[in-house]
């Protein structure tokens, strides 16, 4: 007789809800490294900013150039405060994220512990079984026939 997990169907559903919030957790963790991206991206183009004012401050300046150039900075610093506040609720759902998926691991690997359990209980007792049958015949062999 084969074994037969009786929450076999439970445990499927748990590795299949597991891999689904894996899943989810994933797509988090690619959101939070696009902002970081971003957020690196504005840096090194905030960098080539300071650079060209700095040369256009070293060859004579205007007064709009020095009035665009404001302009730029202070777009850059509110684009910044954006994805800083983007990054944090990233940051956050990848940490709820990141409990769901735990707490789903957990239950599956409960269930799998239990099937692991059992199966290995059904192994002994196969192992029993097939010991008593074992020395059943060879008890019948040593017993005169009548």
């Amino acid at each position: 007789m084969a074994f037969k997990f009786p929450l076999a169907v439970v445990l499927k559903y748990r590795q299949e809800i597991e891999q689904r919030e894996e899943r989810a957790l994933l797509k988090c963790r690619e959101a939070v490294a696009m902002l970081q991206t971003q957020l690196a991206e504005l840096k090194a183009q905030r960098e080539r900013l300071r650079v060209r004012q700095e040369e256009t401050l070293a060859a004579g300046v205007l007064g709009d150039d020095l009035h665009y150039a404001a302009e730029q900075e202070r777009s850059l610093d509110q684009i910044e405060e954006q994805l800083q506040r983007e990054l944090s609720a990233a940051v956050a759902d990848f940490d709820n994220q990141m409990k769901v998926f735990l707490a789903a691991r957990q239950k599956r690997e409960i269930l799998d512990a239990l099937k692991k359990s059992q199966h290995k209980k059904y192994v002994e007792e196969e192992d029993r079984r097939e010991q008593s049958r074992v020395d059943e015949l060879f008890n019948a062999r040593l017993r005169p026939n009548k």
